[in-house]
């Protein structure tokens, strides 16, 4: 069994905290599964990574050039229940200017890169597969 290594742990916090500075506006529906985290992507975006974080420091990461990459949590053994979250991050068509471009020794690019956006949330694990949400109704009950 695959052991997460405390690097991973800190790569995910540190892709959560730039994370920070994106708006959650990556459109994406959720696809998940008895033991796999998906979701089926509701516009053009290239270099999506999906990341999750989970109890008893689990952590798994899937990239994929274009198209939603998919994780199944019991790749490496049991799924533990708990509460676990994701970020799924990507890049669309929309070029952006960049205040200080990179000199990375490269020919020059115009300043320009691809918009990044992202998406985060959370999902529960019970009896070691993933719990489906009830959709809110809206309604709430006054007294």
């Amino acid at each position: 069994m695959m052991k997460p290594s405390p690097c991973g742990l800190a790569a995910f916090l540190a892709l959560g905290l730039s994370g920070v500075c994106l708006a959650d506006d990556l459109t994406a529906e959720q696809r998940f599964s008895e033991t796999s985290v998906g979701f089926d992507l509701k516009g053009a975006y290239s270099n999506v990574t999906l990341t999750v974080a989970g109890p008893h420091a689990f952590h798994a990461s899937a990239f994929s050039k274009s198209g939603a990459p998919t994780i199944d949590l019991a790749h490496n053994g049991p799924v533990e229940d708990g509460t676990y979250s994701y970020q799924l991050t990507a890049a669309t068509d929309e070029k952006v200017k960049t205040r200080t471009p990179l000199d990375d020794g490269r020919d020059a690019r115009g300043g320009e890169a691809l918009k990044g956006v992202s998406t985060s949330g959370t999902f529960n694990v019970k009896d070691g597969v993933i719990v489906k949400r009830e959709p809110a109704s809206g309604k709430r009950d006054r007294q």
